[in-house]
């Protein structure tokens, strides 16, 4: 490189994006339509398209002015739109210590421009960052956020008038990645005890079932439709019927009730579900079907539901996942993003299907309707509150809609009240997006990360395999780029029936002698970590009694305070085994936050401290338990 400016400018940016680095240098300046001038105040000036993007008095004043009232704040991302010759990334970096700072430049010609004639002193600070397009700002985004992180844009004058909606876009973008970490990380902390017993509870049943990667391009070249569970899987479901032979059916856990109504059998189910959904499986619906399933999926519908056998879906994007993989020696690369239909797509895309059709996969509300009216939650819809102004998700029939939360151990009372806080989870999460009309309709928050997941997806297989072809049926939803939307009815007239294999005879392939020493390996530890606890919350018992007795930290108190903290040091020590990390470290290991509490100040506070110490120590001993009864009770299914 003979651009020494431009070589110190693209080293500094190559300490947190190479990729965006490469982009700049290969990026051909020779036909820019840029140039240098200088304003009345003598400060250099860039002109675009002959158009200035500074002020043409003083670009320095300007940037001034535009950062006169942006605060130093800790837990803060400041987002600049614009670069231009870096007087307003100057200006705020320059007030911004304690948060960060995030340059987006949309535009690679200004870029490279810019950074080929000045060293930008911005770039080299520890807390900025520079990206060219949305997906770089939202990576950005999630790995410099938090929950409590306030976002904010500025941006030069001439930016707003070239690029305003845009830049109301790019807002939009980041906002959408900070919510995406913020509900991982809440779904993370509600399902983490669940999904591990589930884990635990499953490991006779995985450690005897073959991996979806064993079945790779058994259906080379053929045609397979996934079946999900928008509104518009109605529209198809008798044309579906009718065509049974003309395609792999993959079908979605909601779906199922439905495609019993019209005597559709899939020749795979797909289920990733941590919940109880058995009531979403007819009984002896699914003995003719194979069931593809994740390692944290609920225990209950393989234990209590037949299928002709079952088949691992254990993703490498789940934490939970880690120590089962090793015991399987898995070197996949296998995701599934928390959404079913993604690991159905990837699925029928290992399978060697090259004609890949999904339906029902609205991730939008048609005609009001959240899903089809036969499935579990059929009863709600979204309508337009014009006292309110916005959208809203209702129960047509909420009597009739309560039945969903219905088990052997629910009163109504209970079953309207979870209906009622589903709907208001709903409710808070009400979005727009594209159709495929171009207009925009209501959608949910979560279902706009999977439209934006799943046209990245469909980039990254035409990559791969530049003849498969991706079909979208799923008329009046969301726009999904990346894949062709078509009425179902033209492409089965084009299609020849297909021969449904018997994949009966793959069985698992597992280390016996390995899988038994890890099987062991975590039980002890869990067992150790399970005898801490109780010993810590018998001590902390003990402790609270006596102040509470003798409202002093009287010398018996003192030593049982000593062995409190010995045994906390225990539980970090035994976090930072390997084995354990993923239980013990991510959701079981509470005392982080009690170290940085000063609760030993004075008695009340200590004793407040401890019984909420004993509170959360309670929680695990049964999730303790129960992972322990699952690990012994896999040990004959490994040595069968």
């Amino acid at each position: 490189m003979e651009n020494k400016v431009l070589e110190e400018n693209i080293e500094q940016i190559k300490h947190y994006d190479i990729e965006l680095a490469n982009k700049i240098l290969m990026f051909d300046l020779e036909k820019a339509n840029l140039e240098l001038a200088q304003n009345e105040n003598g400060e250099y000036n860039i002109i675009f398209n002959s158009i200035p993007l500074h002020s043409t008095i003083s670009a320095i004043q300007e940037a001034k002015q535009i950062a006169q009232n942006i605060k130093d704040e800790k837990n803060s991302i400041k987002i600049i739109y614009g670069l231009g010759l870096g007087y307003l990334p100057d200006e705020i970096s320059n007030k911004i210590k304690e948060g960060y700072v995030v340059i987006y430049e949309p535009n690679l010609e200004i870029l490279k421009f810019v950074l080929s004639i000045a060293k930008i002193d911005t770039l080299f600070k520890k807390n900025v960052f520079l990206c060219s397009n949305k997906n770089e700002l939202e990576k950005l985004i999630s790995n410099l956020a938090d929950e409590k992180t306030e976002l904010s844009v500025s941006f030069l004058n001439t930016y707003k008038n070239l690029y305003f909606e845009d830049i109301k876009n790019t807002l939009y973008c980041a906002q959408k990645a900070q919510g995406e970490l913020i509900g991982n990380k809440n779904t993370f902390i509600k399902k983490a005890p669940s999904c591990f017993t589930q884990t635990m509870y499953n490991l006779k049943n995985i450690f005897k079932s073959p991996n979806i990667c064993d079945i790779k391009d058994v259906y080379k070249n053929k045609t397979a439709i996934i079946l999900c569970a928008g509104p518009s899987l109605k529209d198809d479901i008798e044309l579906i019927s009718k065509n049974q032979d003309k395609f792999v059916i993959f079908a979605l856990n909601p779906t199922l009730a439905l495609l019993q109504k019209y005597s559709i059998t899939p020749d795979f189910i797909v289920y990733i579900e941590n919940v109880n959904s058995i009531k979403q499986f007819p009984k002896d619906f699914s003995k003719n079907s194979y069931l593809i399933k994740e390692a944290f999926s609920n225990y209950w519908v393989s234990h209590y539901r037949e299928f002709k056998k079952t088949f691992n879906y254990i993703s490498n994007d789940n934490f939970f996942n880690y120590w089962v993989r090793d015991c399987l020696k898995l070197n996949d690369n296998l995701k599934s993003y928390g959404t079913v239909s993604y690991s159905a797509l990837m699925s029928a895309y290992i399978m060697g299907f090259k004609k890949i059709i999904i339906t029902g996969q609205n991730l939008a509300f048609k005609d009001n309707l959240c899903y089809p009216r036969e499935c579990q939650y059929g009863e709600i819809e979204c309508i337009w509150d014009n006292e309110n102004k916005k959208y809203k998700i209702i129960a047509k029939d909420m009597e009739k809609f309560s039945l969903a939360f219905k088990n052997s151990k629910t009163t109504k009372e209970q079953e309207l009240e979870y209906a009622n806080r589903y709907l208001n989870s709903l409710n808070k999460n009400i979005t727009t997006v594209i159709s495929q009309n171009g207009k925009y309709i209501p959608s949910k928050t979560d279902y706009a990360i999977f439209i934006r997941l799943f046209e990245e997806i469909a980039k990254e297989l035409k990559n791969q395999n530049p003849n498969i072809s991706l079909i979208n049926c799923s008329n009046g939803g969301a726009q999904i780029n990346g894949f062709e939307n078509k009425n179902l009815a033209d492409i089965i007239e084009k299609l020849k029936p297909i021969e449904k294999l018997n994949l009966d005879n793959y069985s698992a392939n597992i280390d016996k002698q390995y899988v038994l020493s890890k099987v062991e390996k975590l039980y002890s530890q869990l067992d150790d970590y399970q005898k801490i606890v109780e010993e810590f919350i018998s001590k902390n018992e003990k402790i609270i009694k006596e102040l509470e007795n003798k409202k002093e930290y009287t010398k018996n108190v003192q030593v049982l305070l000593q062995k409190h903290t010995k045994l906390l040091n225990e539980m970090i020590n035994l976090s930072k085994l390997k084995d354990v990390d993923f239980i013990v470290n991510v959701y079981l290991k509470r005392y982080e936050k009690y170290f940085k509490l000063n609760y030993l100040k004075d008695i009340k506070t200590t004793i407040e401290t401890l019984k909420e110490m004993n509170a959360d120590y309670n929680k695990i001993i049964p999730i303790l338990e129960a992972s322990k009864k699952g690990l012994s009770d896999c040990k004959p299914v490994i040595l069968e």
